[in-house]
C-alpha cells in the first residue's frame, strides 16, 4: 500500500488506482495510403473520435536524403535538388505511407516500403550490395528470450535482416534488465515482447512480427515450424528451453546461433543443422544429456555441471565464479554487463548475415576478448583464481 500524507500525494494515488496512463502494449500499426478514398475516409474518423494525437512529418528529410540516395555525384546541385525534393512534397499527403501507433496514438509518415529500406539501409552500400540486401530483406529471424536477445533484435533490424521477426519471452521488463536492454523506466512492467514489438515497427513497420509471449515451450517450437525461420537466436536462460530448441534445429534442418555474455567476454556459439555438421550444444553435451535437459529428469546438481559444460569452465573468469557463489547470498542474480550484451548481439547478428547469404561459417564457438583485444590486465592474481576455483569447487 502505498502512504500518502497531503492533497498531492491523494491525486497521485487517484490517478495511480484509476492507471490513466494506457498500457503500453504492441498492437499491429495501422497503415493509410491517403491516394485511396477509403483510407482518407477512415483516417479523418479516426481524427474525429480522438484516436490521433500527434503527427509527426519528415517529408523534406525524406525527399532530400532519397535525392542523396539515387544522385550520390549530384550532391551539390541545387537546383536539381531543388526539383527533386519538390515533385515529392507537391503531392501533399499522398506520398508515402502514414503509420498510426495504436500504443502512442501517434501518426508518422513513412516513405514506400522499398524507399524506406534502401533509406535506413543506404550507408550498408558496397560493404553489403544490392542483392545481398534483398536477400537479408527477405529472410525470417526468430529471437527467443529478450535480455541479451534484446540486443540481437536491435542489430538485426539495423541491419536490415529479416522482412519477418519472431521474437518469444515470457518476462516482464524489470528495473535491473536496463542496464543491458534499451529502455526507459516508464517501460518498467512492460511485457519484453511489447517493448521490443515497439521499438521494430517504429523503425520499420512494414516488418512482419510474430510473437511467442509464452517464449519457448513444445506447442510454440511446433507453431514456429510454419514461418521456417532462416536463423533461431537461442537466448534463453531455461537449460530445458536450450534443449528443446535444438531438437527442434536439428529435426528442421535451419541454423542456431547463442550469444552468450561473460563479464566482458561475448561467446557466439553457431550450430550449423541446416549442413548437418553439427551436434546440440557443439557435442559439449552429450547425447544422453541432452536427453535429460529435453526431459527435464536431472537434479540441481546435474544442472550445474551442464551450465558449466556448455559455457566452458575455461571461459568463466575468477570474478564470474566468484559472483556464482554469491547469487542469492550477496547478490540478487548474475551479473550481466550490457556492454558485453551489445557485442554479443553485434556478433549475432553478423553470423546471421553470413548465414543467410550462404557465405562460410562453420559450426563452432568464436570468442570475443576484450581483454585480448586491448591487452587489458588480468582482473585476479594466479593465486586469487586458484583459491576461488577450489572454493567453487568445493561449494559444488
Amino acid at each position: 500500500m502505498h502512504h500518502f500524507e497531503n492533497e498531492l500525494d491523494l491525486r497521485l494515488n487517484d490517478m495511480i488506482a484509476q492507471r490513466t496512463r494506457k498500457p503500453l502494449e504492441w498492437e499491429p500499426p495501422q497503415m493509410f495510403d491517403l491516394s485511396d478514398e477509403s483510407d482518407r475516409q477512415e483516417l479523418e474518423h479516426k481524427f474525429d473520435v480522438g484516436e490521433v494525437h500527434g503527427v509527426h512529418d519528415e517529408i523534406g528529410a525524406i525527399a532530400n536524403e532519397l535525392y542523396e540516395w539515387e544522385n550520390p555525384d549530384k550532391k551539390a546541385d541545387q537546383q536539381e535538388r531543388a526539383a527533386f525534393v519538390h515533385d515529392i512534397t507537391s503531392q501533399g499527403a499522398r506520398y508515402g505511407r502514414w503509420v498510426l501507433f495504436p500504443w502512442s496514438s501517434e501518426l508518422v509518415r513513412y516513405p514506400e516500403k522499398d524507399q524506406h529500406r534502401a533509406l535506413r539501409t543506404s550507408r550498408n552500400r558496397s560493404l553489403i550490395t544490392g542483392e545481398e540486401q534483398q536477400r537479408l530483406y527477405e529472410s525470417t529471424a526468430a529471437v527467443f528470450g529478450l535480455s541479451v536477445g534484446s540486443n540481437v533484435v536491435e542489430k538485426l533490424v539495423a541491419s536490415g535482416i529479416g522482412g519477418k521477426i519472431i521474437i518469444g519471452d515470457p518476462d516482464r521488463l524489470e528495473p535491473s534488465n536496463l542496464n543491458r536492454i534499451a529502455g526507459g523506466f516508464s517501460d518498467v512492467g512492460s511485457k519484453k515482447v511489447d517493448l521490443m514489438a515497439r521499438k521494430i515497427s517504429e523503425i520499420d513497420p512494414y516488418i512482419e512480427q510474430v510473437h511467442f509471449l509464452e517464449g519457448v515451450t513444445r506447442e510454440s517450437l511446433s507453431d514456429l515450424a510454419a514461418h521456417r525461420p532462416n536463423v533461431i537466436f537461442d537466448e534463453v536462460d531455461d537449460l530445458d528451453a536450450k534443449a528443446a530448441m535444438r531438437k527442434f534445429a536439428s529435426a528442421e534442418g535451419i541454423p542456431l546461433v547463442m550469444a552468450t555474455d561473460l563479464g566482458d567476454r561475448s561467446i557466439i556459439d553457431v550450430e550449423r543443422y541446416d549442413l548437418g555438421d553439427t551436434q546440440p550444444f557443439n557435442g559439449r553435451l552429450k547425447a544422453h544429456e541432452v536427453d535429460k535437459l529435453y526431459d527435464g529428469s536431472y537434479t540441481a546438481e546435474e544442472r550445474g555441471k551442464f551450465m558449466l559444460k556448455i559455457v566452458g569452465v575455461r571461459h568463466v573468469t575468477t570474478r564470474m565464479l566468484d559472483s556464482v557463489m554469491h547469487v542469492d547470498k550477496t547478490l540478487a542474480g548474475l551479473p550481466q554487463l550490457g556492454t558485453t550484451a551489445s557485442i554479443g548481439g553485434a556478433l549475432a547478428a553478423i553470423a546471421a548475415r553470413e548465414i543467410i547469404l550462404g557465405r562460410k561459417l562453420p559450426s563452432g564457438r568464436y570468442v570475443c576478448s576484450p581483454k585480448k583485444i586491448m591487452g587489458l590486465p588480468a582482473q585476479a592474481s594466479l593465486s586469487e583464481s586458484l583459491t576461488t576455483i577450489r572454493q567453487f569447487v568445493k561449494a559444488k
